[in-house]
């Protein structure tokens, strides 16, 4: 999730809490960051999901600090957890509250794609971690010494003030396109409705619906911040990507015909009006 500069001192530095707030209302006054997940004003077709799920599923943005579009992505394979989802959420800006969102978002996406999530005190593959300023040194460090890679991804969010929040993804040695580790960052300072669409947006990208796009919608998959909430169009593209018949490591060309498959028969009818 990028964000436009929030001020002047926003672009060298996390903003602050009174920032993120200004943010959030900014938004909500243009009425950005819906919170209905299926809107009448924002209907999709199965062509629709089918390219949609190829902006979103296989593409990937190049700058995290900049907002996707065409011009800010690249070609990736498809890419998904294939194990069970062992999370924690770490930090101390993480509230009861959080951990009730995050708690009851994983067991709705474990309905949705069949991924098994238990949160755990140890092994833990996927990392959430709402963090404040003070104890981000220390994750940095701690980050760097295990997981080098997430280590330079955390840097940047932490020096920036373009980046509300972000996801990043570790893959097997074995199977490239498996992904084995995956870590959300966002920051203590964030707060309200804006937090929320963090952890639902965040979370699926780690899930491998990683691309944000300008013209897909209705989705949490674009940068316009529309909405603020996984939608029924963005619960589709996670059951396609975690549908049997597709497999990590297929290309563009070697899934989009399966796509049209899974869409045709999961989401029956021309305007695909039946599930």
């Amino acid at each position: 999730m990028a964000a436009l500069c929030l001020g002047l001192a926003a672009c060298a530095g996390q903003p602050s809490s009174s920032a993120y707030r200004e943010y959030e209302l900014a938004l909500t006054a243009i009425g950005d960051l819906r919170t209905d997940t299926a809107p009448d004003d924002a209907p999709f077709t199965n062509a629709d999901l089918v390219r949609n799920f190829s902006r979103i599923a296989l593409r990937h943005e190049v700058d995290i600090e900049k907002a996707g579009d065409d011009s800010n992505s690249a070609p990736n394979p498809l890419q998904r957890w294939e194990g069970p989802i062992r999370w924690g959420l770490y930090g101390r800006g993480a509230t009861p509250a959080d951990h009730a969102e995050v708690e009851r978002y994983l067991a709705h996406i474990s309905e949705i794609t069949g991924i098994e999530m238990e949160e755990v005190e140890r092994d833990v593959n996927l990392m959430i971690l709402i963090t404040d300023p003070a104890e981000r040194p220390a994750f940095s460090a701690a980050l760097r010494r295990l997981y080098p890679a997430l280590a330079d991804g955390f840097d940047t969010w932490r020096s920036s003030g373009r980046v509300v929040c972000m996801a990043s993804n570790l893959f097997s040695a074995m199977e490239d396109d498996v992904i084995v580790f995956g870590m959300v960052v966002i920051g203590s300072e964030v707060t309200g409705l804006l937090r929320r669409s963090c952890i639902h947006e965040e979370i699926a990208q780690a899930l491998g619906l990683g691309n944000d796009h300008p013209e897909v919608r209705p989705s949490i998959f674009n940068d316009d911040e529309e909405f603020a909430l996984l939608t029924e169009h963005d619960e589709w593209l996670l059951r396609i990507l975690y549908d049997q018949r597709l497999a990590p490591g297929m290309t563009e060309e070697e899934a989009i015909p399966v796509v049209r498959e899974i869409v045709e028969e999961i989401r029956p009818g021309p305007d695909g009006d039946g599930i």
